[in-house]
């Protein structure tokens, strides 16, 4: 063959692979011990997955029609064959859900319970391999072909092909506890994957998480004094706090409940890293409602409520003028940006589909949703806001018309699913047509926000009338710590800051006085 037409061959071929590569398809390499493998029981919530989440498969799984090196829809378990929820699986929920639409996310996982770290060195890991004497290990280990790195590697560089690796995910430490070489051991796993897959470290961080901790009576707690070293060795590295994610009864893998806000937390950080800022999401029903809005059940709600209008209030026309028709709000930005607010509707005719929206003294503006199929992500609307707090107000539209959820974010996306909790959130009890049982018509105390706060946050309080308030904060002791109104205000919305000035961290209230009118909620100082 001609040395030219070899060339042009040889060009078509390298032009063909980068175009094959998808830059907007984000790869994450996960690889471990038994909390990365997962152990938690998949329920029917973990079943429903986008579709833009992918996992591909490290081993051959013919219960699942699964062959290895192929993708598939991140439906779990993610891992082996028969492994259970991991936090690999709440960690490209959480991505997809925030990343544009335009982007998928891919998992590979290879992640063997019970091993130590020094299964994944990738010169000495034969001596470890030697000294394994439990069965049930061998087995695992031989599915990997007898070497889980390789495989990892394997599998990474066919992923290459379709997408670029964005990120490593490390969960593993309890079959180390004690060890204080294991940043150093981690570190060389971590280099070995960069060379191997010719990556750079500024570009592919590696997120490790804690182990079981000892709020949940972790029984390799201690581990995590030695994992929360690891940015010590790698730079590039971040270790993702396991505080207050709940565990199984022997107190060292998570529940699913767990895994799933480990999950989410890994997600937390990555997001930042990728260049993007997690959405904020809010419950409806934990703003600050009008005495015309209704408490509703729904299972499939998020928090299992939403709210709704009194029947036979339709205003279509121009926005309801009076305070029981609204709900407010607060939310707070740290830059001048423009941020895009989705709301989870339920809207069963054209009748039933819209309400108004305003961004603080703005003017409101007409949203009809038109009808859909059950609960269902819409788009609310775009505002250019400055730095610091805002209040978000929705007036009634058309009677029938639910909403179970908002989020707030600065990237174009619409959401899906119940996601994350709100950073609002609040048990309220249910309503019916006759009586309103969370407050007092028109007078309301809303979360504060944000809550958990470290120096300011906001605090809004609603009045039907003018009227003498008292809003005070205590300590936990009961002991009061700030005075934030104690004068009259008239009618309406009003939203005061508190500072924490130099108050010791931990568990506040703020109680709100209006006439015989009482409530109080709980803020945490961080």
């Amino acid at each position: 063959m001609q040395p030219r037409k070899i060339l042009l061959i040889g060009l078509l071929l390298l032009t063909t692979n980068l175009f094959a590569q998808d830059p907007n398809f984000y790869i994450f390499l996960c690889f471990g011990q038994s909390n990365m493998e997962g152990q938690g029981t998949i329920e029917t919530q973990d079943r429903t997955v986008d579709s833009r989440f992918k996992v591909m498969e490290a081993v051959n799984c013919s219960n699942l029609g699964r062959i290895q090196g192929k993708w598939y829809t991140a439906i779990p378990p993610l891992c082996r064959c028969y492994s259970g929820l991991s936090p690999a699986d709440y960690f490209g929920r959480k991505l997809v859900a925030n990343l544009p639409a335009n982007v998928r996310v891919g998992i590979i996982n290879v992640s063997v319970a019970g091993c130590k770290i020094e299964l994944f060195d990738k010169v000495n890991y034969q001596t470890y391999v030697s000294s394994v004497t439990e069965d049930w290990l061998k087995n695992i280990i031989a599915e990997y072909g007898g070497n889980p790195y390789a495989r990892l590697v394997e599998m990474a560089k066919l992923a290459q092909k379709d997408g670029v690796i964005k990120g490593i995910l490390l969960h593993q430490g309890e079959s180390n506890t004690g060890d204080t070489q294991w940043p150093v051991k981690v570190k060389g796993i971590y280099n070995n994957l960069l060379n191997d897959l010719n990556l750079k470290a500024d570009s592919v961080p590696l997120l490790a998480g804690e182990v079981v901790g000892v709020d949940q009576g972790g029984v390799c707690s201690s581990m995590n004094t030695i994992i929360d070293k690891l940015p010590q060795t790698i730079p590039t590295s971040y270790v993702i706090s396991s505080k207050g994610c709940t565990d199984a009864t022997d107190n060292i893998h998570f529940n699913s409940a767990g895994y799933r806000e480990l999950g989410t937390r890994y997600a937390n950080k990555m997001l930042p890293l990728l260049g993007y800022e997690p959405a904020t999401y809010l419950e409806a029903e934990c703003g600050i409602l009008g005495g015309s809005w209704l408490i509703k059940a729904d299972t499939k709600a998020s928090n299992g409520r939403y709210i709704t209008i009194n029947d036979g209030l339709n205003s279509t026309v121009e926005a309801p003028t009076e305070a029981a028709g609204t709900i407010t709000y607060s939310i707070s930005v740290n830059a001048d940006t423009t941020r895009y607010i989705c709301a989870r509707v339920s809207c069963p005719d054209t009748d039933s589909d819209s309400w108004w929206v305003k961004m603080d003294n703005g003017s409101y503006q007409l949203f009809s949703a038109q009808p859909t199929i059950g609960w269902q992500w819409l788009k609310l609307g775009a505002y250019k806001l400055s730095k610091g707090p805002h209040n978000l107000t929705i007036a009634y539209g058309e009677d029938g018309a639910k909403m179970d959820k908002l989020s707030i974010a600065r990237e174009d996306f619409i959401p899906s699913g119940t996601l994350d909790a709100a950073k609002n959130s609040c048990t309220p009890y249910l309503t019916s047509v006759e009586e309103d049982l969370t407050q007092s018509v028109g007078y309301a105390l809303g979360v504060n926000y944000p809550n958990p706060f470290n120096g300011s946050t906001s605090i809004s309080f609603s009045i039907p009338s003018m009227d003498y308030v008292s809003l005070k904060v205590y300590n936990i002791l009961g002991n009061e710590v700030a005075e934030l109104a104690g004068k009259e205000y008239p009618q309406g919305l009003h939203t005061v800051q508190f500072q924490s000035d130099n108050l010791p961290k931990g568990i506040y209230f703020y109680t709100l006085k209006v006439g015989k009118f009482s409530t109080s909620r709980k803020m945490i100082l961080q």
